[in-house]
């Protein structure tokens, strides 16, 4: 029997949440020993919501530069970086999106050393409520 070694380490989580309310999350990502993530290093992240046809829904980003729907800026903090909370905020006129179920994927990056770094942390379903 052959041994196996799997570098993803993104967990798999199901968010719900409700079209055209404000939305939050709070989240405290732990290694498998139970050790928070440190991201201190890490400059960027987001939550990329899809359609079943792999198109992006919305873009939910820690980077404050000014976009456009489906993009959201300054959605993501990595404030308490050190101790592994990730905190989710914006406002509802950026939950704008038709009730149905997508999929997302939350990741961070290092932009800043070499070579750059990008985790995946969390995947699963992103359903919206009318």
């Amino acid at each position: 029997m052959a041994t196996q070694i799997s570098s993803d380490i993104a967990t798999e989580v199901d968010i719900t949440a409700r079209k055209d309310d404000s939305f939050f999350l709070r989240v405290t990502l732990t290694k498998a020993d139970g050790t928070a993530y440190n991201f201190s290093t890490y400059d960027k992240s987001n939550l990329i919501v899809l359609n079943s046809n792999g198109e992006i829904v919305r873009d939910f980003r820690s980077a404050t530069t000014s976009v456009n729907l489906p993009n959201v800026a300054s959605a993501i903090s990595l404030t308490n970086a050190s101790t592994g909370i990730l905190t989710i905020s914006t406002a509802g006129s950026n939950m704008s999106i038709p009730k149905g179920t997508y999929s997302y994927r939350l990741a961070i990056e290092n932009t800043t050393e070499t070579p750059q770094e990008k985790i995946t942390l969390m995947v699963g379903k992103f359903k919206i409520n009318a």
